[in-house]
């Protein structure tokens, strides 16, 4: 227990030590440029204790964190409704896998130009459309690829010997699956915030993408470093508060399931 804390603390030390690089940096290299180039750490607080006390910051965070919720939670649902189907349906497979390749292919920012041609600047239809979109097929491929690695003699094998079929999920399915579906999530949820981000820069008048738009337009630059800090201060809270936790659990359930 002694050696897990003494790693974690210092895990914690060296992190913040790389912050409080990143800092000093930024504060020497801020006294060299015009505050509209590079504001300093002073300013950027400053700026962002401003957000803080109008409420703004709560107000868009939230209003971007639902988007991404509701686009990343549909593109999860379709990419595994398809993934199982596709796999177990040859003539589903070669109908859809081209199509889904298209879409795959065909850049973001066009997708985006689409969806305001079709809904207009809305306030929540542009962006969930645009996460769902470039989401969707990342979520696809790594759930396909997990279920096409499965050794289907492994499973004929299990129900000659009459082994339940929980057994079969459990033992074959899931171990084999779960490596594929963690890094969908984990890259499908990268995918989804800066869609949201990028939809909202351009095609809505709400949320963090928003009032980056309109601090850009303004030439607020300080805002533009405080809504950046934001956004990367709630990616480390989902990567290490969330997906981290989530992936050692899974490891750790899976070298178990195998033992």
């Amino acid at each position: 227990m002694s050696f897990f804390t003494s790693r974690i603390n210092k895990r914690l030390l060296t992190g913040t030590a790389g912050i409080l690089v990143v800092l000093v940096l930024w504060g020497l290299l801020a006294r060299r440029y015009h505050p509209l180039i590079l504001p300093s750490p002073a300013e950027t607080f400053q700026a962002l204790k401003g957000l803080w006390n109008s409420g703004r910051l709560w107000q868009s965070t939230l209003i971007t964190l639902k988007r991404t919720a509701a686009g990343y939670s549909l593109a999860v649902l379709t990419g595994l409704f398809f993934a199982v189907l596709l796999r177990s349906n040859r003539f589903c497979r070669y109908l859809f896998r081209p199509l889904f390749t298209i879409i795959q292919t065909i850049p973001p920012v066009i997708w985006l130009v689409f969806a305001v041609i079709w809904f207009g600047i809305a306030d929540d239809l542009t962006p969930v459309f645009l996460i769902f979109i470039v989401t969707f097929p990342v979520i696809f491929v790594n759930i396909f690829t997990g279920l096409d690695s499965i050794d289907l003699r492994l499973v004929e094998m299990a129900r000659v010997y009459r082994s339940p079929g929980k057994r079969i999920i459990f033992k074959i399915y899931l171990p084999a699956l779960i490596p594929h579906l963690v890094s969908a999530v984990s890259i499908g949820a990268s995918f989804a915030w800066k869609s949201t981000i990028f939809a909202e820069f351009i095609g809505s008048s709400r949320g963090v993408g928003f009032d980056l738009s309109m601090a850009n337009s303004n030439l607020e630059t300080e805002k533009l470093f405080a809504w950046a800090l934001v956004l990367i201060i709630l990616m480390l809270a989902f990567e290490y508060g969330i997906l981290q936790p989530v992936k050692r659990y899974v490891t750790r359930w899976n070298y178990d399931e195998e033992k």
